[in-house]
C-alpha cells in the first residue's frame, strides 16, 4: 500500500508558527494574570472572546493567502489583486461595524452620576436642571475608532502576507538558479572530459601504430596498458572526483606505455609520496600535461627526460611536470598545449574558481608545469 507523506513548505510553517503564537497569546496573558493579581481566576470566557475576535482575521488571511496573493506574486495581475483586496477589506469593515461591542453608558474611568431622589409633587415646568437646553444626544458612529483599528490591523496583516510570499519566492528563485548553475557546470565539465578522452585516445593509438612496424611484442604490451587506461577513462573518469590512488595508477599505466615505446632512450620518473594520502581530486586533470611532455619534449637527437612529482601539503596537491624541450621547434606556453591546455584551464576555472595556481615555465631547453589545487579528503 502506497504511503503518502504530508509535509509543509517553509512558507506554510512560518504562517502556522505565527498563528499559533496569536492563539497562545491570550492563554499566556491569563496565566500571567493568575500569578500576578491576587484573587484572580482563569477565565476561559475572555480567551474565547479573543479567539472569536481573531476568527474573521483568520478567514480573511486564508482568502488572501490562497486566492488573492498568488494573483500578484505569481501571475502579476495587479488590477485583479487590488480589486479583490479592496472588496475583502470593505466586507471586513462592514462585518466589524455590524458586530461592534456595545458602548459603555458612561466614559470609562469616570464614576456614574448619582441618581437624584425622585421629587414627589407637581413636575416643575421647563427642562430638568441636569439637562442643558439645546443639548442633543449624539447618534451612534457608522465607523468608529474600534473599527478603524481593526481595518488597519487587517491591512498590516495582508502586507505581511505579501512580504513573506515575495521573500520565499525570491529564495525559491535563487535555489533554482543555483541548481541550473550546477547543472550547467556539470554539462560543461562533461563536455570537456569528452573532449579530453578522444584527444588522449588518438595520441595513444598513434604511439601504438608507430610500434607495430618496429616491435610487435612491445605493441602488444602497449595494447594491454591501453586497455587499463581506457577502463579508467570510461568508468572512473565519469565521476566528479576520484581517489588520488586511482589518478596515480593512471599516471603509472601511461608512463609504462611510454617506457615500452621509448625503451631506455628517455629518462621517465614518477615521484609520489608513500603511502599515498587519502584525498580526492578531479579525474584526468593531469593527462594533458603528461601528453604534452612526451609530444613536445621528446627528441631522438638529444637527451630527453620527463620528471613528474606529486606532493600533498596542508590540504593542497602540488603537481610538477618537468620535461626536456625540442630546440628545433620553438613554442610558447599559450600555443604549445593547444586544445588540451585550453580545456584544462576551463576545467580548473569551473572547479576551483580563484583557488588554484597554474604556472607554465619555459627556458631554452626545459619546460615545466606547476599546478596547485585544493583536495578533499
Amino acid at each position: 500500500m502506497k504511503k503518502y507523506r504530508f509535509s509543509l513548505s517553509p512558507e506554510s510553517l512560518t504562517y502556522l508558527f505565527l498563528w499559533i503564537l496569536l492563539l497562545l497569546a491570550p492563554l499566556i496573558s491569563e496565566w500571567m494574570l493568575l500569578h500576578t493579581v491576587p484573587d484572580s481566576s482563569f477565565e476561559w470566557s475572555r480567551i474565547c472572546n479573543v479567539w472569536l475576535y481573531l476568527l474573521p482575521f483568520f478567514f480573511v488571511f486564508v482568502i488572501h493567502n490562497w486566492f488573492l496573493a498568488p494573483l500578484l506574486v505569481y501571475r502579476h495581475k495587479r488590477a485583479y489583486y487590488l480589486i479583490g483586496v479592496m472588496l475583502v477589506v470593505a466586507l471586513f469593515a462592514v462585518y466589524e461595524c455590524s458586530n461592534r461591542p456595545p458602548e459603555p453608558r458612561h466614559p470609562p474611568g469616570k464614576p456614574e452620576r448619582m441618581e437624584l431622589p425622585v421629587h414627589k409633587g407637581p413636575r416643575p415646568s421647563g427642562p430638568p436642571h441636569h439637562i442643558r437646553p439645546g443639548k442633543k444626544q449624539r447618534p451612534p458612529l457608522l465607523f468608529g475608532q474600534h473599527d478603524l483599528m481593526a481595518v488597519i490591523i487587517l491591512i498590516l496583516m495582508l502586507g505581511m502576507n505579501i512580504g513573506v510570499k515575495f521573500y520565499f519566492r525570491q529564495r525559491e528563485g535563487e535555489r533554482r538558479m543555483r541548481e541550473l548553475e550546477r547543472e550547467n557546470l556539470a554539462h560543461q565539465l562533461a563536455y570537456l572530459r569528452y573532449q579530453v578522452n578522444p584527444h588522449f585516445l588518438m595520441n595513444t593509438l598513434n604511439n601504438i601504430h608507430a610500434l607495430i612496424d618496429i616491435d610487435v611484442e612491445s605493441a602488444q604490451n602497449s595494447i594491454v596498458e591501453l586497455s587499463r587506461l581506457l577502463r579508467y577513462s570510461l568508468y572512473d573518469a565519469e565521476r566528479e572526483r576520484v581517489p588520488l590512488t586511482k589518478e596515480v595508477e593512471f599516471l603509472r599505466n601511461y608512463l609504462a606505455l611510454m617506457r615500452i615505446r621509448y625503451n631506455d632512450q628517455v629518462d621517465i620518473q614518477l615521484e609520489v609520496p608513500t603511502p599515498l594520502p587519502a584525498c580526492d581530486l578531479p579525474p584526468l586533470i593531469y593527462a594533458c600535461f603528461v601528453e604534452n611532455a612526451f609530444k613536445h619534449g621528446i627528441s631522438y637527437q638529444q637527451h630527453s627526460f620527463v620528471h613528474i612529482s606529486l606532493q600533498v601539503e596542508n590540504g593542497r596537491l602540488l603537481f610538477s611536470c618537468l620535461n626536456s624541450r625540442k630546440t628545433s621547434t620553438p613554442s610558447t606556453p599559450e600555443t604549445e598545449g593547444g586544445m588540451g591546455l585550453r580545456n584544462v584551464r576551463q576545467r580548473l576555472e569551473l572547479l576551483f574558481p580563484g583557488n588554484y595556481t597554474l604556472d607554465l615555465l619555459e627556458s631554452a631547453d626545459t619546460y615545466a608545469v606547476q599546478l596547485n589545487i585544493p583536495v578533499g579528503s
